[in-house]
């Protein structure tokens, strides 16, 4: 099975995604699903795919050398350096190499050499690899992304209709074997709307969006469930035209919006939208949006405001707070809160029943900080994490709100590994009037869910 490997710039995930295009011909949506129920065992691997994937790899080693790429997820550079070595023709390799000059390019702005590299490209001896098609697909998604829309000013709100089971998933959408297996442990407990958290990988092209998220959706879940989807920072990698075309075909109608019954409301708001620069995203302290007069943070405190008995639920696809590495930096200082959104939602927090967060791929079960009772982490739901790239422990040199201690977090609440595989996670929330209990299911690799036992009700 083809590893998906993450990365937080957008040219680096365009390139990704336009590699993704060009093999996505290979099995329908109903064929994968097929393949994982007969057996949940590790399918064929795809060389080529992996072979056009190597310039990504190559570039975010070569950034990680000089520490000017942070979070990225990939082998050690040797061990990359070593299988191209392994699989590729002297050719292909010398094609690998071109691509990731013309990636470097690309990120610097360089686009007459970028030009120049992709001509080099187009009439290689390897271009019967697919290397030129790529670069195709690259500008494309590239052309297509526009200027980032988003739909200030509208008033989303829908009723839940007496539902009361719902699934958690976040930084799920890799359209692989992995992704679909969890979803069907989902569907097994018999959820009646699901929320994802955001990201669809690579780059939020409508492909994407609708290969990897929509279609396994439609085929594992069927058409009756109300599916959700906060924008993340992959959402907008390329431009946000595919994120949007998926919130018109699910009924969203925003990047922001609220469920509620008489006794509860989901508040969801759009953290993707303003962490989408290719020069600080490794940094960035992403922020809710503002448009002239109209701010999202004060749609979110009006229904707040307004909610009388009802009890609030928040939802995001970036942190408020992580012990675990930067939420963003504040000039050079890495953080472990982020004050932008503590400054939206401080005077209300007493009031939130529980916050949802992804971003990060891990699940957390936080005991109560910044005055937040339940903050959650539900970030595993399909990307590969690697138990000797991050780990349940403390980072170090993060500045702390007040300068108070690191978030503590439950220590039942945590996803198990097999030694160099962490398990992916999702949660299952179920309203009981005004009591609700949230259920936090593990998923080894192709495997099948098991609850964790930490008890999480309210």
């Amino acid at each position: 099975m083809s590893q998906i490997y993450s990365y937080r710039n957008p040219v680096l995930s365009l390139w990704q995604a336009a590699v993704a295009e060009v093999h996505a011909r290979r099995d329908s949506v109903k064929l994968r699903t097929a393949m994982v129920t007969a057996q949940r065992v590790e399918t064929r691997p795809l060389a080529a795919a992996d072979d056009l994937m190597s310039p990504v790899h190559m570039v975010a080693a070569a950034l990680s050398e000089h520490g000017s790429e942070r979070n990225v997820r990939l082998l050690e550079s040797d061990s990359v350096s070593l299988s191209l070595g392994e699989v590729l023709e002297n050719v292909a390799l010398d094609c690998a190499r071109t691509a990731a000059e013309f990636l470097l390019a690309e990120m610097k702005g360089d686009h007459d050499k970028a030009r120049v590299l992709a001509g080099e490209l187009k009439y290689a001896e390897c271009d019967i690899l697919g290397w030129s098609e790529c670069v195709t697909t690259y500008y494309a998604f590239k052309a297509s992304g526009g200027d980032r829309p988003y739909r200030a000013n509208i008033n989303p709100v829908f009723d839940l209709d007496g539902k009361s089971r719902i699934a958690i998933i976040g930084d799920w959408g890799t359209g692989d074997e992995v992704a679909i297996n969890l979803l069907q442990q989902v569907a097994s407990l018999k959820p009646e709307i699901l929320i994802h958290l955001g990201d669809v990988y690579y780059a939020g092209t409508q492909q994407e969006e609708q290969s990897n998220f929509l279609d396994i959706c439609r085929q594992v879940l069927g058409s009756d469930i109300p599916l959700f989807s906060l924008c993340g920072n992959h959402d907008m990698y390329s431009g946000g035209n595919g994120y949007y075309w998926l919130v018109d075909h699910i009924g969203q109608q925003a990047s922001y919006f609220c469920l509620r019954n008489g006794a509860w409301q989901f508040l969801a708001m759009d953290t993707g939208h303003n962490d989408n620069d290719p020069l600080t995203v490794g940094t960035n302290m992403t922020s809710l949006m503002t448009v002239g007069g109209w701010s999202e943070s004060d749609w979110h405190l009006a229904r707040i405001q307004e909610a009388e008995d009802r009890r609030t639920v928040l939802l995001s696809h970036h942190q408020l707070f992580s012990p675990f590495g930067s939420v963003g930096s504040v000039g050079s200082q890495p953080y472990a809160y982020n004050p932008a959104l503590f400054a939206n939602f401080q005077g209300v927090l007493p009031k939130i029943a529980w916050w949802f967060w992804g971003h990060e791929h891990t699940l957390a079960v936080y005991d109560p900080y910044m005055g937040l009772q339940r903050g959650r982490c539900v970030g595993a739901s399909a990307v590969p994490v690697f138990t000797d790239q991050q780990k349940y422990k403390n980072a170090s040199g993060l500045q702390t709100f007040e300068g108070a201690p690191l978030p503590k977090w439950n220590r039942k609440g945590v996803l198990g590994d097999n030694g160099t595989d962490y398990a992916h996670g999702f949660a299952i929330m179920t309203l009981k009037g005004a009591s609700a209990n949230v259920d936090y299911y593990q998923v080894p690799v192709l495997r099948t869910a098991s609850r964790l036992p930490v008890t999480d009700a309210g």
